[in-house]
Formats: C-alpha cells, sequence, structure tokens
C-alpha cells in the first residue's frame, strides 16, 4: 500500500497501489471528498471526506477517537439503491468528521472483484490517522518528497523513450531536469545536516501554481553557494543552459547544426552523472552524520521488494498513461 497525506497534513491513510487519485486527473478541486479507484478496469469509486466541527454539524453518537492512532471504530451503513451497491463508514477522531464512500455497480460478472474491493476500502480505512498539529507539517513535507522522488523517477521513462526515438531535443530537455532535480535534493540534503533537521525545504521540492518560482540559475548559484558544486562545474552548467535555450527557442533562427545535438546531448549525461554522484555523498554524508532524512537507513541498501512496488505506484500516477503503465 502507498500513503496519501491530506494536503494540510490533516490525515494520513494507505491506499492500494491499483488505485490512483482522482481528484487531480478529472480536475476536480484538491479537497474533500478526496477520490480514488483502480487505474484500470475500474469497478468503483471510493471516497474519502474530513470536516472541522466548523465546517460541518458532528453526530454525538459516531464513534470517538483520538489524534495518531489507526484502527478506528467506524460506523458502517448501506444505501438502499435499485442499481448501485453504495456503502458508507463514518468516525470521529477529535475535531474532525471522517466519512468514506465506496460506490459501485455489482453483476454476476464482476461480483468477486468487487467484493475485494470493498475489502480493500475496509483495509485502507484501518490505517487511517487523523494527525495531531504538531505532526502536520513533517507529514505535508515527506509526502512532497515521495512525490518529488517519483516525478523524477518517471522521467526515466521519458529519457528512455528519447533514447529509443533518437530524440536528442527531448534528451536534452529531460537531462537538465534531471539534474536540476539532483540539484535541489543536494540542496534540501544540505540544508538538513547543517540545520540537524528532518524536514524538507519544500521550496526547492514543490513549486503550486501560484508560489515564486526558484528558477534553474538560481539552482546554481545555491549550489555554488553551499559548497555543494565547484567553480568549473556551475561555468559548465551556466555554459549548457544557453546551449539548451538555443537548441530549445532558437534552433530555426540560429545556423545551429542537427548533427550538434548530439554533442550537447552527450554533454548533459556527462554532467548529469557528476551531479548524480554528488548527489550519493551527501546523502552518504547524512546516513554517516545519522542526521536528515537518510539518517536512520543507508541510502543505497537493497529496497525490498514492496518498496519498488510502491515507488512504481507512484511512478503510473505520475505519467496516468497507459503507454508507461507497471504491472504491480
Amino acid at each position: 500500500m502507498k500513503f496519501f497525506t491530506h494536503p494540510d497534513g490533516i490525515f494520513e491513510i494507505r491506499i492500494p497501489l491499483d488505485w490512483h487519485y482522482k481528484n487531480d486527473i478529472v480536475g476536480y478541486e484538491n479537497k474533500s471528498p478526496f477520490s480514488f479507484e483502480l487505474f484500470q478496469n475500474t469497478q468503483g469509486c471510493f471516497q474519502i471526506s474530513c470536516f472541522h466541527k466548523s465546517e460541518k454539524k458532528i453526530n454525538p453518537n459516531l464513534p470517538k477517537g483520538k489524534f495518531n492512532v489507526n484502527e478506528l471504530n467506524f460506523i458502517k451503513t448501506e444505501l438502499p439503491d435499485p442499481e448501485f451497491k453504495i456503502l458508507l463508514w463514518a468516525t470521529v477522531v477529535e475535531d474532525y468528521l471522517f466519512m468514506a464512500k465506496y460506490v459501485c455497480q455489482p453483476t454476476k460478472r464482476n461480483l468477486n472483484t468487487v467484493k475485494k474491493q470493498i475489502k480493500k476500502v475496509e483495509d485502507s480505512l484501518s490505517t487511517l490517522i487523523c494527525l495531531s498539529p504538531d505532526r502536520r507539517e513533517f507529514a505535508i513535507s515527506c509526502d512532497r518528497f515521495e512525490k518529488f522522488n517519483a516525478s523524477l523517477a518517471a522521467s526515466f521513462d521519458l529519457k528512455y523513450k528519447a533514447i529509443k526515438n533518437r530524440s536528442t531535443i527531448e534528451f536534452i530537455i529531460i537531462s537538465a531536469n534531471q539534474i536540476d532535480a539532483y540539484l535541489r535534493l543536494c540542496i534540501v540534503f544540505k540544508y538538513q545536516i547543517l540545520e540537524n533537521s528532518n524536514l524538507f525545504k519544500l521550496d526547492y521540492l514543490y513549486q503550486h501554481e501560484d508560489d515564486r518560482p526558484i528558477f534553474e540559475k538560481k539552482i546554481y548559484s545555491k549550489a555554488l553557494e553551499m559548497h555543494i558544486i565547484s567553480i568549473e562545474q556551475y561555468n559548465n552548467l551556466y555554459n549548457l543552459y544557453d546551449l539548451r535555450n538555443k537548441v530549445v527557442h532558437r534552433y530555426i533562427i540560429t545556423d545551429i547544426k542537427t548533427i550538434e545535438l548530439t554533442q550537447i546531448a552527450l554533454q548533459y549525461e556527462l554532467l548529469c552523472e557528476e551531479i548524480r554522484l554528488i548527489l550519493e555523498k551527501i546523502e552518504l554524508e547524512q546516513f554517516e552524520k545519522g542526521i536528515g532524512y537518510h539518517g536512520i537507513k543507508d541510502p543505497h541498501r537493497e529496497r525490498e521488494k514492496n518498496q519498488v512496488n510502491e515507488l512504481f505506484s507512484m511512478v503510473n500516477e505520475k505519467h496516468f498513461s497507459k503507454e508507461f503503465y507497471r504491472k504491480l
């Protein structure tokens, strides 16, 4: 299973790996109800909603739970409907009302599948935790970090496709993205070491539509300032940045030749690997000093199968494309 975290860190819940978060895909707001379905061959929809007592009146007869505790007690009901099966669950934690719903349309052909999905819903609800206010910032921080990692992993699918198709311009653009991502990770991990903290500086890992962006050149300058990269690497980054912009924005109006693109792509790949190795050293520094995200576990340990599948599931969500879908 994988984590879903409320945008404000109010709750966490684990959901099956073959479910995807629906709100982002269909253009719903990122708020209650939070909806989930199977990625393929969907049989029903699971929704969970969370309301503060100031938003919705709480029934005093509902079971009451505490912050930071799972295995909550729910009142379960089924709404009568001639065509659909509609199951409802409700519980209260401190000042928050939680309501969950699963809607499906059982038939003779899908009855076993529907039963399995309902079991998954109940297993998922057993993991629901309403977080106390002091734990929410950390939950949000970890959630954004994991999504950043999944996006970085997904970029390799695009990169390999670019190689297969001999699309050098696409390869250059993706490589530039990966260098930027590696440097951002270097920066947030360095900050964790310097501040002896487990929190991530989210300005470097997530950009909301309304946020003021931190552009690549700012990242290069910050990495140099923090002694993450050398002045030579800094200059190489700037040179490649200018070449990439020439390729992307001025290919037609300049004398740049298509044959030159392969050499630019190679330069990007070599520098990308240099930066990745710098990141590897900073990860090990965290582990050796017992500080930050990698302070407890060796960052280069062999991953268990369930951890790999969790990453693959998040990559599936990032792509939301049959072309790159990985069966789990």
